[in-house]
Formats: structure tokens, sequence, C-alpha cells
């Protein structure tokens, strides 16, 4: 028996009349998987499974802060007056980790008859053991019911088991070190847990639902798009398990602790701060790897990178990381939701404002400011505790982003951020909530610039357009749930005036002077005369028409004169240019020139329409189109400027469910997509994702004629009949950008 178990034995038992002369041995253990997955809602993972899909032994997973049952199997009846049986549970190390007693990874349990007193007894927070039922089997064997409660703020993990028997009479002993090992999670359904969560309905969503959907292009139905969660397939807790400790070096004291956790995976799914899960790549350039579009749920990134000695996948954008975070706090059991903010600015310079400086080209000065306003962006947030802070005030929803975006602590991370703090501007709290706070409440500044030495003129500003149509999955249903006044208070509002203010005070280190020396320029442009007067046209960008990706686009500049009893001449141009979703890669589509004379209070049209030949570029996901105007009043100091994206709708793919069990034996999804665009589709191909039990599948198509028709089948594994969502992405050459889901439930179609 090794030393330490020595030291863990309490005081022997006397009684001298007992006749038991051989020590109580345990010869297996049942770890009683399908009465502890259902009392812990784990019996969905993959590992649980009896027997396993991947032909693997079957491991328990359960939930801290609850009791689970074990049953072992021994030579005789435990007898309390003379038999001592102590289990130790340990976290299961990762390299050279130190596991022992002293820092709360390795717990010894002294297991007592059930309804004694003192130390056996379940107490909250404290681990404990009871031995509740004794039965006998056909072989001889005796077969004990052992109850094991966990403390709620234990290490999340793998742990394994040892149990060990001692004859206190004749001070003779047993080990069993064969049991097998258990996961153990956190858990929403504990109220001593920190990431407990009181709705049932919540937790389902949250913490059970292994699909989810998320909003890119537009807050719309046409924006929804799918994402299979998948955390409960095949490698994906262990490699979960293994980002927290390894990757991000949460060390297993810590490892029950959902702030370090949360806030240690900001930074260990990108590989900007080392050896990660995931690449980050915004360039377009995908051909050594798989475009971000591609991907349709988590669980083949987290397999490959699981499998192929933990190299970083590439490659992933902000959506693809908020899907990944996704999965892998829902197999640890954190709750955790995807976020979508609109408008989402990205404040380098830490002065509340996101500055373009624009030449008269049209073009932005990026070496001038690396500020950029993302048509959207995509987060996480994740429900916790805070004891880190004050009297729970911020406990609740918190801002978590994997996506590699600024410094915080030295790395590239961010968060947990408390929603609550972000809307009332207390910016000081950790973690990285001014930054939070920037992306949905800065204001736009543009602003002219003549020549290498021109002082740069401000055109405008605008204090409304960032942070807005903040979007995430309703419970229990696929539609859009609107999460803007949990973020900001509505514009114009006392209060939105106040937490600005409050958030500048609070700021002063993060947001600099000269975010304020700014705003003292906006009189500049409300009132500024130039002339004596006001200013002089209004300018506005609208559609023509719908905008369909392989249609002709059409967009028009409406110039309006503000002047009463005299002409108004203005000049400039129109620029229409592609752009990705960040904002910060442009190409010109078309130059239009700009020359009207305007009557007292006349309104005037530059229409414009672009074939799709002439805006067809590979290089683009081909959904943004950018137009953007610069005016000017000759003979006075009147520049004006407008700037609005487009967004084209993308087809999507058509999917329903065949029954061909006369067949196969079972269901199949069908998918199907026309191909929109006059030229042909070449490279194509379909990558699935979603049910359970299926593994990802990728189908190539050769060359889709234009009008034709590209499709595939995905057989549905019949072992799961539950709600399942299967997703779907098409990537070819010349169109990106495509995807499709489909949700049933077997049990359902089965009862007719």
């Amino acid at each position: 028996m090794p030393p330490k178990v020595n030291r863990i034995w309490p005081t022997r038992k006397v009684a001298p009349n007992s006749t038991i002369k051989n020590v109580l041995e345990v010869s297996a253990v049942d770890m009683c998987i399908a009465e502890n997955g259902r009392a812990f809602h784990t019996d969905r993972y993959e590992m649980m499974g009896n027997p396993r899909p991947s032909k693997l032994p079957t491991q328990l997973v359960v939930r801290r802060g609850a009791p689970f049952t074990v049953k072992l199997q021994c030579n005789r009846s435990y007898d309390p007056a003379v038999d001592t049986m102590v289990l130790i549970l340990a976290v299961d190390a990762f390299g050279s980790e130190k596991i022992n007693f002293g820092n709360g990874t390795e717990v010894c349990i002294l297991v007592q008859p059930q309804g004694s007193s003192g130390r056996g007894e379940t107490v909250p927070d404290e681990w404990s053991a009871t031995l509740s039922e004794t039965g006998k089997e056909a072989n001889g064997k005796v077969t004990h019911t052992v109850t094991i409660f966990t403390h709620a703020k234990a290490s999340v993990g793998k742990y394994n088991m040892k149990i060990h028997c001692r004859l206190d009479t004749m001070d003779t002993k047993s080990s069993f070190e064969k049991a097998p090992p258990l996961y153990l999670l956190f858990n929403a359904w504990c109220e001593r847990d920190d990431v407990y969560m009181k709705d049932e309905k919540a937790r389902q969503e949250y913490v059970l639902n292994d699909t989810t959907m998320l909003w890119r292009q537009m807050p719309t139905k046409e924006g929804m798009v799918s994402w299979n969660v998948g955390q409960y397939e095949k490698d994906v807790l262990d490699c979960a398990l293994w980002v927290i400790a390894v990757t991000g070096r949460v060390s297993p004291t810590y490892r029950g602790n959902p702030v370090r956790v949360v806030r240690a995976l900001t930074g260990a799914l990108n590989i900007n701060n080392g050896p990660g899960v995931l690449e980050g790549r915004w360039n377009g350039d995908y051909a050594d790897g798989v475009s971000p579009l591609a991907w349709s749920g988590s669980v083949k990134i987290l397999q490959q990178f699981f499998n192929e000695g933990m190299q970083a996948v590439k490659y992933g954008q902000c959506f693809v990381y908020s899907g990944l975070f996704t999965t892998v706090c829902r197999a640890v059991g954190i709750p955790i939701r995807i976020v979508t903010n609109f408008s989402s600015a990205h404040d380098t310079e830490a002065s509340l404002t996101v500055d373009y400086f624009v030449d008269p080209s049209g073009n932005t000065a990026d070496d001038m400011s690396s500020d950029s306003i993302w048509n959207y962006h995509v987060w996480n947030e994740v429900w916790m505790a805070r004891p880190d802070l004050t009297d729970g005030k911020y406990d609740g929803w918190q801002v978590v982003d994997a996506t590699p975006q600024e410094l915080s602590d030295g790395m590239f991370k961010l968060g947990p951020a408390p929603v609550v703090a972000v809307k009332n501007g207390e910016v000081n709290v950790a973690f990285d909530t001014e930054f939070v706070f920037a992306e949905v409440n800065a204001d736009k500044m543009y602003w002219a610039i003549r020549g290498e030495n021109g002082v740069p003129k401000l055109l405008q500003t605008n204090t409304a357009d960032i942070g807005k149509d903040i979007s995430t999955k309703a419970i229990g249903v696929n539609d859009r749930e609107d999460l803007t006044s949990a973020y900001k208070h509505p514009e114009g509002t006392p209060e939105e005036r106040q937490v600005m203010a409050a958030a500048l005070k609070l700021g002063s280190q993060r947001y600099s002077s000269c975010g304020v020396a700014k705003r003292l320029l906006v009189p500049q442009v409300s009132n500024y005369t130039g002339e004596g007067s006001a200013e002089w046209v209004k300018l506005q960008l609208n559609a023509r028409g719908n905008h369909v990706l392989g249609q002709p686009f059409g967009i028009e500049l409406i110039v309006s004169s503000t002047r009463d009893g005299e002409d108004v001449q203005v000049v400039g141009t129109l620029w229409l240019k592609h752009t990705d979703y960040t904002g910060k890669h442009s190409e010109e589509i078309r130059k239009v020139p700009v020359d009207l004379t305007l009557r007292p209070l006349q309104s005037a049209s530059v229409p414009v329409e672009i074939p799709f030949n002439e805006y067809n570029n590979p290089a683009f996901d081909q959904s943004h189109i950018k137009a953007l105007s610069v005016l000017e009043v000759p003979g006075t100091e009147q520049t004006y400027f407008t700037q609005k994206t487009f967004v084209l709708a993308m087809p999507k793919i058509a999917m329903s469910l065949v029954d061909d069990r006369p067949q196969t034996g079972g269901f199949t999804v069908r998918g199907t997509l026309t191909n929109p665009l006059p030229v042909p589709l070449t490279g194509g191909r379909f990558v699935i994702e979603g049910s359970r039990l299926t593994q990802p599948s990728e189908q190539a198509h050769g060359v889709v004629a234009a009008g034709a028709t590209a499709s595939f089948q995905y057989p549905i594994n019949m072992a799961y009949k539950g709600p399942t969502v299967v997703s779907a992405r098409f990537i070819a050459k010349e169109l990106r950008n495509v995807d499709g889901h489909l949700e049933f439930e077997l049990a359902k179609i089965l009862q007719g």
C-alpha cells in the first residue's frame, strides 16, 4: 500500500467478538451508466454509450455537486463493525502536472453506512460517500451500492478512482485500482455551482442543446445560419479538457473555476498566443486549409485537432471561433450562447471613436488609423457567478471572445466581461469590459484628407450606427432574440448620454484624450457654416430593387438641397467597392462622377446599375458591396460624405428527409442547390454535419452549369431519435457563403 494511503486511514475499530477473518475485497465496479446518465443529463455523450459506437470502453460522465451511484462487487458483505472503506478520486494528470491532496486535486472519501452520523453524511460542498444497499448475486458475490457526493467547486475533468478496504480487527488491507475513470463536469442544476441556472428551459438550451443558430450578413431569417455544436460526439469532451489544461494552461487546482476556464479559452482557441486550436484568416486565401465559410459545425475541427497531433486547424473567422467556443463550454457543462453584434466597432486607439480618413479617390488611409467597423461580429456569452467581483451585481451573462483582436494582459483574449457592466458604462470592471463597450457604443467619425501634409477635416460623425440588432438564438425555437437592450440604453436618451459620460470618466486611462478632443469637433459638422449658413445638402444611399447574387445590382444616391432661394452645385464621386464583412479589405467595382445643380430644396437621384459580370469577383465572398460618396460645393468649404454597405441575398440549400427504410433500413437527408449564377460553378463541394453518431461528410461536385442543380445525400443514424438539426454548406470557386439546415425528430416521424 502506498504511504499516502496509510496516512488517510481513520483509527481502527475495536470488535473483539468478530469472527470475520478475511478482508473485504472489491473485484469489479459497475458505474451505473444508464441510471447516472439519466440523472445528470449526460446519457448522450458518446463515451456513455453501451456499447459505445467507437467500440471503446464505456466511461461515466456526471456533474459536480450532486450524488452519483456505483455498485461494487465484493467477496462478502460489508460489516460496519470491522470494515473500513476509503475511496480515492484523483484528477487525471496532463503531462507532469502535480496531483495531490494538498492542492485539492486528489480527495480521500471515507465510506459510511447509510444513516450513520459524522463525516459520512451528505453535507453540501463536501465530498462524501454512503453505502446504501447490499445484495447477493448468483455467483456468490455480494454487491454493495455506494452513493458518492462531489464538491460543488471540484476541479472539472477526468478522474481516476481507487478503492481501499481494511479489516480493522487484523489490520489487513486490500486495494482495487481497476475502476473505470469518470468525468466530472460543471453543473448548471446545482445551486452551489457558479454556473447554476434556475430556469430549466434555459439549461436545456444553453447546456444540453447540441445544435444552435447564429446570425451573419443580416439580422433576419435570411441571415440565420445553423451550427452543429456536437458536444456529445467522439473525442470532443477529451479534446475540450486537453485545450483547457494544456493550451489554456489552467492548472488542475483551478479547473473548477469557470471564470478562469473561460478566460483561458479565449486565448487557447486561437493561435495568436502560441499553439492553439484554430488559425484565423481573413484575406481570402484558404488554399492550404478550409475556408471559414465551409465549416458547418465544430466536431470536424475538434476531431481533426485532437487526432492529428494537436496541430492548429486552418481556417476560422469570428463565427467559427464562436461556434467552437460554444462546443467546448457545453461539453464541460458551462452555459453558453452565440451573440452577433451588427455594425460592430473595432476601436484600436482606445478613443471610443472609429475613424475613417478618406482621400479624394474615396480610399481610406489605413496608415492613419487601424480602426474598423465590421458589418457583423460574432462573440459568446457565458452564464456564471462572478465571486471575484462585488455582491453578485455582475453575476449572469458574461461576454467572451476567442477571435484575436486586441491584447489583454499581454495575450489575445477577451472576457469574461459582465453584460450589465457594459450597459452601465462600468468599463473598469474585469475583464476587458472597455473593449466590449466600444464595440457597441463607439462613434463613427469620417475625415477628409488633402495631400500628404493636409490637416484632416471632419466630414461626418454618427453616434447611433454602432451596436445594432444584437442577436442570439431564442430559447427552444430557431428564431432570433434581440439582446440590444441588454447591452445599451436607447440612443439619444438621458441614460445613454450618462453612460457614455461615465465610461469616458472611468476609462480615462483606456479611452485616450484624443477621443474627447475629437468630440469637440462635432459642432463643426452640425453647425459648420463656411459661408455663414448651415449645411447645404444631404446625402442618402438607397437600394434599387432586390439585391440577389447573380442578378444586376442597383443603388441610387439621393442628393437633396437644403438651400431656400438659390441653386446649389455639387461635384464629386460615387464609388462602389467589393468589401469583406470586416470592412478592412476592398476593391473598386465602379467609379461614378457626380456633377449636379440643384434647384432650391430640390432632390436629385444618381442611379447606378451593375451587371453580374462587372461585380463578379471570386476573391470576395460577393455578399457585401460598399457604396461611398464624397461631394463638394465648389467655391465653399462644404464637403459631404456618405457610406453604406449593401448585402446581397445568397441562395439556400434546399433540404428534405427521405424515408429510405425499404431500401437501406434508414432515413436520408437529401439536399439540392441550383446554381444562381450565369456562369458555371467549379470545384464545388457540400460539407454536411449534424446527425448524432454520423460523422461529418464532404461530398465533391465537378462542374455545375448555370441554372443546373447539385445535390447530396447524408445517411441518418437510427440509434438516436431525438431532435436533430443537419447543417450543410456549399463552397465553390465562384460561389461561397451558401448554407442550409433541416430540423426533424425521428421519434415523432416513426410514431406516424
